[in-house]
């Protein structure tokens, strides 16, 4: 009998890492516990008419090739559908540009394969994704972080980062960033910065990945371009999902590259799945051929800015004096800041006693830093229990400052 299963793994096994949000999940499905932890959609959002109609048609019709194998690429019709999409934005888009994938968690990992190697650098925001940070440390990829402020990621503490790596022959694999309505401070990072951006990377010859699941769900302030729409260079990468938009039981979200760089991220695709499932394409294609996701969008966002004009209320009424917190204009998550002596993380137990529940900030950095910081979610529970719950957790707060 083997004693020891573990000395079988590989060292990129022995170096994954569980996600805090998947298991502090767990804790939160305690009865009575008001959740502000998972960055989970309203399912009163879910066009469940519209696509059970399509579902039915697509059955009806093209049953025999909805349930097939298809192309690792994706469904042609699906990736047409999107570059429409996203024409507007930039024209120069073109389906073969589009790779599906099986949301954008697939996205990161598909990326991470093709660019990293064990010890490569790679620069992100302070704080960022902790899906992202997962992907990377699988990798065994070293990452700096570039701290924000309310205009996204700092230009100035970037480019000296870049500049001490120069002085070293060093080079990042890439620059990792969520330009709109950040996971998980909620920041968009305006015009000038991304122009800026762009320059620093151009400068350094370093590619951008864009991560963009909410760009779509803005509810106040003016739209700002996309860096990949700024871009004149070919430097950009961007990760697209339906999962914030449709339903993120679809499981379709898609990667968005250069010809150059597309042939090879099939490639690692096909050693992952062979290909995305068939039906959810050709039924999201349907849905985006008759035209529903504009409709679907402005939902969205008047369910979700009502949330997010609850939870800034009830923050500004109940938080204690020297708490801070992030006044995002879209999304689905805001950013709390509190006292530098306080610690969110041994706080979280005593939130759960309170019945009300928190990701803790530490987990979006990737120097271990943050303890003095949260996350909060508002797209999922209602009016009444964003109040209630933040009720519960200022009164915790006030009571252990």
């Amino acid at each position: 009998m083997i004693e020891d299963l573990t000395a079988f793994y590989s060292k990129a096994a022995l170096n994954m890492k569980r996600s805090e949000i998947r298991e502090l999940l767990k804790v939160t499905r305690q009865p009575n516990i008001i959740s502000f932890a998972g960055g989970l959609p309203d399912p009163q959002t879910f066009p469940l008419k519209d696509l059970e109609d399509i579902s039915c048609l697509l059955l009806r019709e093209k049953g025999d090739i909805a349930l097939q194998y298809g192309p690792t690429e994706g469904e042609a019709l699906l990736r047409e559908e999107i570059a429409k999409w996203i024409f507007h934005e930039k024209a120069s888009i073109k389906p073969e540009n589009i790779l599906i994938t099986a949301g954008s968690q697939q996205g990161l990992d598909i990326v991470s394969k093709i660019f990293l190697d064990p010890n490569d650098i790679l620069v992100m925001e302070l704080p960022t994704y902790i899906g992202g940070l997962q992907a990377f440390t699988a990798y065994r990829a070293k990452m700096i972080g570039i701290p924000q402020d309310d205009e996204g990621m700092r230009i100035d503490l970037l480019e000296k980062a870049l500049a001490r790596l120069a002085k070293r022959n060093k080079k990042p694999k890439f620059i990792y960033v969520i330009p709109d309505f950040q996971n998980p401070s909620g920041v968009t990072m305006s015009l000038e910065r991304r122009k800026s951006f762009l320059q620093i990377a151009y400068q350094y010859k370093v590619p951008i990945l864009e991560d963009s699941p909410y760009r779509d769900l803005r509810f106040a302030g003016k739209n700002v371009p996309a860096i990949y729409e700024l871009d004149t260079q070919n430097h950009v990468i961007v990760l697209g999902t339906f999962s914030k938009l449709l339903c993120p039981g679809l499981r379709m979200a898609w990667i968005m590259a250069p010809a150059e760089w597309m042939d090879q991220m099939v490639v690692a695709k096909q050693g992952m799945d062979l290909c995305s499932p068939t039906y959810t394409q050709l039924l999201v294609a349907e849905y985006l051929r008759r035209g529903l996701l504009p409709k679907q969008i402005a939902k969205i966002r008047r369910l979700y800015s009502k949330k997010l004009e609850a939870m800034l209320k009830a923050l500004e009424q109940h938080m204690p004096e020297g708490v801070k917190w992030s006044k995002p204009e879209g999304g689905l998550f805001l950013w709390v800041e509190l006292p530098e002596k306080m610690s969110a993380n041994d706080l979280f137990p005593k939130a759960i006693e309170s019945k009300v529940a928190y990701v803790v900030g530490s987990a979006f950095h990737c120097n271990g830093k943050g303890q003095n910081t949260m996350r909060l979610n508002f797209s999922y529970p209602t009016e009444q229990q964003i109040a209630e719950g933040i009720h519960r957790l200022a009164q915790m707060l006030k009571e252990n400052m």
